[in-house]
C-alpha cells in the first residue's frame, strides 16, 4: 500500500506547488520547499506515516508499519545570482549543467548500492523547469522524455506530471517521480 500512496503524495505535492507558484516566483524555491511540500502531502493522505529528514545522507526515509522508502529529491531551475548590495542580476546560480547530470547519476547510484530488505522503496523525486523562450540548454534536454535518462540509469517513471507553465508564462515545469531498479 506504499507506492500507491507515496504516487498520489508526489501527484498532489505538484499539484500544491503550481498554486502556490502564484503568489510566490519559482526562483525563491528549491529541493527542501519540494520536499516540505511532499512530506505535507503524505501526512495529509497518511497521518501515521513516520518521517525522517536528511536521515543518513537520505533526504527523506518514510515508514509505514513493515514498509517503508528513501526518498532524494531534485528541483532544478534556472536561477539568477543577485548581488547582495543592490539586488541586481549579477550571472546565474542555477542552470543546466554537466555537473546537476552528474550529481542526478550520482543520486541514483547511492540510492540503488544501498543494502535494504524489499519491503524498501527507493524513489527519486524531480522537478526541473525551463525558460519557454530560451535558446540555451535546457533541463527538458537532460531529464525530459527524449533523454533517455530512465532506460540509462534503470530508472522506472511511476509518475509524471507536466508540463506546464508557470503563472506568468515564463517558464514550463515538469516533475517526475522514479523507482531506482536494483
Amino acid at each position: 500500500m506504499m507506492r500507491p500512496l507515496l504516487i498520489q503524495a508526489f501527484k498532489d505535492a505538484v499539484d500544491q506547488i503550481g498554486t502556490e507558484m502564484v503568489r510566490m516566483p519559482i526562483t525563491r524555491w528549491n529541493e527542501s520547499v519540494f520536499r516540505f511540500m511532499y512530506s505535507q502531502a503524505v501526512t495529509k493522505l497518511q497521518k501515521d506515516v513516520k518521517q525522517f529528514f536528511e536521515c543518513e545522507k537520505i533526504d527523506l526515509v518514510l515508514r509505514h508499519e513493515s514498509k517503508g522508502a528513501f526518498m532524494e529529491f531534485k528541483f532544478y531551475i534556472h536561477s539568477p545570482k543577485y548581488d547582495a548590495l543592490y539586488g541586481n542580476v549579477s550571472g546565474w546560480k542555477g542552470y543546466p549543467s554537466d555537473k546537476n547530470v552528474s550529481e542526478f547519476n550520482k543520486c541514483v547510484k547511492e540510492l540503488r548500492k544501498r543494502d535494504t530488505p524489499p519491503n524498501i522503496l527507493k524513489l527519486v523525486a524531480l522537478f526541473y523547469a525551463d525558460p519557454v523562450r530560451t535558446n540555451g540548454r535546457k533541463y527538458d534536454g537532460d531529464y525530459g522524455d527524449r533523454s533517455a535518462i530512465e532506460h540509462k540509469l534503470k530508472l522506472h517513471r511511476l509518475a509524471s506530471c507536466g508540463p506546464f507553465e508557470l503563472p506568468d508564462g515564463s517558464d514550463s515545469c515538469n516533475a517526475r517521480l522514479y523507482e531506482v531498479i536494483t
